[in-house]
């Protein structure tokens, strides 16, 4: 009352929005209930961080994309794909908006949390030069990624032995196993057949031998079901989960996290590491002009990464006339239809966040209005999750695809939120 009288205002909570992905792949439903699980964390952990102000976006995305790592339903972190040489290496980048400072690493064995070191990396540029001038990295890979962060004190295992066991879930390795039996079996035949022989006892036994790797593999797993895996009961998830925030004065970040394709070969760096490929955010349209937007992107990998397709998703939205989830399909319809003609795998998904101009008020800070949400995607299922200062609590959903019937097989999400409305945290 005192305070009405006085005619001071009472000051505002800060404004934020969150939106998550678990990747683009098929999701079965026996593990949804665990993934919306993980999604409505991310996006809590983030809004912890947010909700105390502007600037902390990157932290904001390093801490939900964190939780998504630590989660073994997800292909990042723990419960990652493993190589063909059946180890954890994984790929991270986040981006910061405002200030364009990109950080990732790549196929980095080791680490519980890539991004981590991805975030710590932005935060070194947007230091500027270190001693002597030097150049802050960018972007590391392997082994030197890892030896890095320690150096600059993230806590890390003292040993492969002791990351391993909490990085390689009983899942992951049955997964290997059984995939890598496939391998060698489809190997075996090849080797026969381009022999132009018919098979003598020893080739046929490898062959049987690697057959019976595959059902002994799914036996110790599924308790003596059958040997074949089963696509309702299956998880095929593609490559990255991945992160947007904005904050209450409209600066923007996004990253991305994988373990990468399963049985991917050693040192291979995918989508999720890519500059402009596995992660964008933007202040500014390609003409100079005010823009907020961001995005992430979920995929098979290769293809994705020749087009930049976070990158050119922001741009195309920016361009748009239709809203951002035309652009998003405008761009994911591109990419598989190049995806197709090279016979490759054309699952993907994009999720992008758009926001309204901050509204300015002379003597205050900017404040966050509105956003828009997009989702596109060609795979059968894209897990996605968004949430804000003005949404009573996270909305977590895996979109099942309605459209793959149909020449592109896309199909989309798309929402605009109003963040004008009261806090109701």
């Amino acid at each position: 009352m005192e305070s009405g009288m006085s005619g001071e205002a009472e000051p505002q909570k800060p404004r934020f929005f969150v939106a998550v992905h678990v990747g683009a792949g098929y999701h079965a439903p026996s593990n949804e209930k665990a993934l919306r699980s993980a999604m409505k964390r991310a996006c809590l952990a983030a809004a912890s961080i947010l909700h105390k102000g502007p600037g902390g976006c990157v932290d904001a995305v390093a801490a939900a994309i964190q939780v998504l790592e630590d989660d073994p339903s997800t292909n990042a972190g723990r419960g990652s794909n493993l190589t063909e040489d059946g180890n954890v290496e994984c790929d991270a980048s986040l981006i910061d908006g405002h200030s364009g400072a990109f950080g990732a690493v790549g196929a980095v064995p080791g680490v519980p949390n890539a991004i981590q070191i991805a975030a710590l990396l932005v935060k070194e540029q947007m230091k500027g030069s270190s001693l002597l001038a030097r150049i802050p990295p960018m972007f590391l890979v392997g082994e030197g990624a890892r030896i890095w962060a320690k150096s600059k004190g993230i806590a890390l295992p003292e040993t492969m032995i002791e990351v391993d066991q909490w990085l390689v879930t009983p899942k992951a390795k049955a997964q290997w196993k059984h995939y890598k039996a496939m391998l060698l079996g489809a190997k075996a035949e090849i080797d026969i057949s381009s022999d132009g022989k018919s098979c003598n006892a020893q080739q046929t036994a490898s062959i049987q031998d690697s057959q019976a790797q595959i059902c002994e593999t799914l036996e110790e797993n599924r308790a003596g079901q059958s040997c074949m895996l089963s696509p309702s009961e299956e998880d095929s998830i593609m490559d990255t989960v991945g992160v947007v925030c904005v904050d209450t004065e409209g600066h923007i970040a996004s990253g991305a996290s994988s373990g990468g394709i399963a049985l991917k070969v050693s040192r291979r760096v995918g989508l999720a590491a890519m500059y402009g490929s596995g992660c964008w955010a933007s202040l500014k349209g390609p003409f100079g002009a005010p823009f907020i937007v961001g995005s992430c992107v979920t995929g098979a990998g290769e293809y994705l990464m020749k087009v930049f397709a976070a990158r050119e998703c922001c741009v195309s939205s920016s361009l748009s006339q239709s809203g951002p989830a035309s652009a998003c399909m405008k761009v994911l319809r591109s990419s598989v239809h190049d995806s197709s003609q090279n016979d490759t795998d054309k699952s993907a998904g994009i999720l992008l966040v758009q926001a309204d101009a901050p509204i300015r008020v002379p003597g205050n800070p900017p404040k966050l209005k509105a956003v828009e949400i997009a989702a596109a995607y060609s795979s059968s299922s894209f897990g996605i999750g968004y949430f804000g200062s003005a949404i009573e609590r996270p909305k977590v959903s895996i979109l099942r695809n309605t459209k793959q019937q149909n020449t592109t097989g896309i199909d989309h999400f798309e929402a605009r939120i109003d963040l004008s409305t009261e806090n109701l945290l």
